[in-house]
């Protein structure tokens, strides 16, 4: 049975899937293709993604545990926060240090090597007046400590020493200790500038001012601890409980935090119309009965009642009954269920109209 002849028009519907322009054929191979990534041969990635988590997660606890040490150490609000981890080349290190600057050479004894710990300053000087009894509140000055002024600070580095030997204790027991003190990055010479580098980058908040705190680790002073898998996370190394110092130190900074204190001394709700036509004289009936004890709220949530007075001249509020958890969640659900049966009754007004 002879096979059926195409015409020329099915022949060209047919070619046109499968031929196209050289534009469109190299558009449609590459749109097949995976996404291509650049890759530097010349600064290879020496640590694993596992490897850069794990570090990343240490570094964040480290964060979270100078914060607290800073706070109660200065008196006052201090936010580390961690901004990104990554490796480079020692010279882009180097190079992205601004002058006049405070660099601290750590050495680890464990790991054989030294670290560079650069902070910003500023910070340091902040740091420096609030342990001489000042009342700075924001990081002016960005000039070179004076050798008082350096030893000073050392108290404040010596908490940063001991709150980054803790973040580690899980994985390895080090011993940091500080090396020299330098203000000029050119000096900094730990490593060759073409040798690869893991750099930590965190910012230092302290009211509305920022300044940065970046610790860089030569790769050599780290390979073997990545080779070893000695920084393989996982949750059984985490400390679940805290210590006794810890959870003191904790619950006198909580201790410290200003919340807001509401009394309500009574809600109610009028209609537009109403609100419109309000002139001077006119009185808006609440409904709270002056016999009852007033809610008392606390950061918005109602902790407790009292009755108003006086006290020395002053506004004031008696307590009269403090809610414990559970008389919390009944207050909240009977709030709840007041709002529906409003939302219920205002629908149904609605539906009447």
């Amino acid at each position: 049975m002879a096979a059926a002849k195409l015409s020329q028009s099915e022949i060209d519907h047919m070619m046109a899937k499968y031929v196209g322009e050289p534009d469109e054929v190299e558009a449609s191979s590459i749109a097949l293709d995976k996404e291509i990534l650049p890759y530097d041969f010349k600064h290879p990635k020496l640590v694993s993604k596992e490897q850069m988590r794990s570090l990343r997660n240490l570094h964040e606890t480290f964060a979270r545990n100078l914060s607290v040490a800073l706070t109660n150490s200065l008196r006052t609000i201090v936010d580390v926060k961690m901004h990104a981890i990554d490796q480079v080349v020692y010279s882009e290190f180097v190079q992205s240090v601004a002058a006049p600057s405070a660099l601290y050479l750590i050495s680890v004894e464990e790991l054989g090597g030294e670290a560079v710990i650069e902070i910003d300053p500023r910070f340091c000087i902040y740091a420096v007046e609030k342990q001489s009894g000042g009342n700075s509140k924001e990081m002016f000055y960005r000039r070179e400590m004076t050798s008082i002024e350096a030893r000073i600070n050392s108290r404040t580095m010596s908490k940063v020493y001991a709150e980054l030997a803790e973040a580690w204790e899980p994985f390895m027991k080090l011993t940091i200790e500080q090396h020299s003190y330098e203000t000029n990055p050119e000096n900094i010479q730990i490593i060759s500038a073409v040798e690869p580098a893991i750099v930590v980058f965190y910012q230092i908040q302290v009211y509305d001012t920022a300044a940065p705190l970046n610790i860089c680790y030569p790769y050599a002073l780290l390979e073997e601890a990545l080779s070893n898998s000695l920084l393989k996370f996982s949750n059984q190394m985490r400390k679940d409980e805290l210590s006794p110092e810890l959870r003191n130190m904790f619950a006198e900074h909580i201790k410290k935090v200003n919340v807001p204190v509401q009394a309500i001394l009574g809600e109610t709700k009028i209609t537009i119309e109403e609100l419109v036509n309000l002139e001077v004289g006119d009185a808006i009936p609440l409904d709270q009965r002056i016999d009852e004890p007033l809610m008392i709220k606390v950061n918005n949530d109602v902790k407790m009642t009292g009755y108003p007075g006086t006290k020395h001249n002053h506004k004031a509020m008696r307590v009269f009954e403090v809610f414990d958890k559970k008389a919390e969640i009944e207050m909240t659900l009977h709030n709840r269920g007041q709002e529906n049966v409003e939302k219920i009754e205002q629908k149904v007004n609605q539906e009447e109209d």
